[in-house]
């Protein structure tokens, strides 16, 4: 009786496990066999500023913190091959400090530009930007077959990025004045370029964890290529300093910004 109880409790193991094996395959080849996944994301990461000019500086690492959604697609004729886009609304801050006396003028919260008259002359010490994006990135999609429940993957492209809100948060003094404050919410209308384009080289795991569902991990790096301010007209600009001869000069602001993204993924 015992050896009989004791053969049924083997062959139920033996099933279960057969069981748990066929379904461990079922549900990789369900992910595997589609051509289309899409899903949510989110972003976190740092911004990483190249300077085009001496007379400000990086102050630190700047953040950014998007939502969206993802789609991966593989090309027809290849599992392994296809095309990773999306669309994500990027919340991002970079922070600068000044190297030499810049200036201002503003009212209420416009940063005025050479060509208008009034208002108050503000002494900069240290800025805040935060700037809203919808980001639209186009990847290539390199990845492997599913080794158990996990496939590997690299991606090679471009992020497109378009401002859609930009403020500034000023630290520093009004002339005249001793006292430090702060100007929040700055608003400096054409100063900063609409489009921010960047090269970016990514790699991660997808995990397929149950049915056709999977959580991606990822982390990459984005070179930006395109300048965030524009060198405009010298009866467009807003920043001033006083040169050698005492004489004020207005100019630009003038940087690049790279990326550090890690990015969580729920694709179905």
């Amino acid at each position: 009786m015992k050896s009989i109880y004791s053969n049924k409790i083997k062959f139920l193991g033996a099933f279960l496990l057969a069981s748990g094996l066929a379904f461990g395959q079922t549900v990789a080849e369900s992910a595997a066999d589609k051509r289309v996944q899409a899903g949510l994301t989110s972003n976190l990461g740092m911004n990483l500023l190249t300077m085009g000019t001496t007379r400000m500086e990086a102050n630190g690492l700047g953040g950014n913190f998007s939502i969206g959604i993802v789609m991966h697609s593989a090309f027809k004729n290849s599992k392994n091959l296809g095309i990773a886009t999306g669309l994500d609304f990027d919340f991002s801050t970079t922070k600068y400090s000044t190297n030499v006396p810049t200036y201002y003028r503003y009212s209420d919260t416009d940063i005025l530009k050479k060509e208008q008259s009034g208002g108050t002359a503000f002494i900069l010490t240290d800025r805040s930007q935060k700037s809203t994006y919808v980001s639209v990135p186009v990847m290539l999609l390199f990845r492997t077959d599913f080794i158990g429940d996990f496939r590997y993957f690299g991606k090679f492209g471009v992020r497109n990025s378009f401002m859609v809100a930009n403020k500034f948060n000023d630290y520093g003094q009004n002339v005249g004045s001793t006292e430090m404050i702060e100007n929040n919410n700055m608003k400096s209308s054409g100063e900063a370029f609409f489009y921010q384009g960047s090269v970016g080289l990514s790699a991660g795991a997808e995990w397929n964890f149950v049915g056709s569902t999977c959580l991606v991990l990822e982390g990459g790096y984005y070179y930006g290529i395109t300048p965030q301010y524009l060198d405009r007209k010298d009866n467009k600009r807003t920043l001033s300093t006083f040169d050698s001869n005492l004489q004020q000069v207005h100019f630009s602001n003038k940087s690049t910004m790279s990326q550090i993204l890690f990015r969580i993924s729920l694709l179905f």
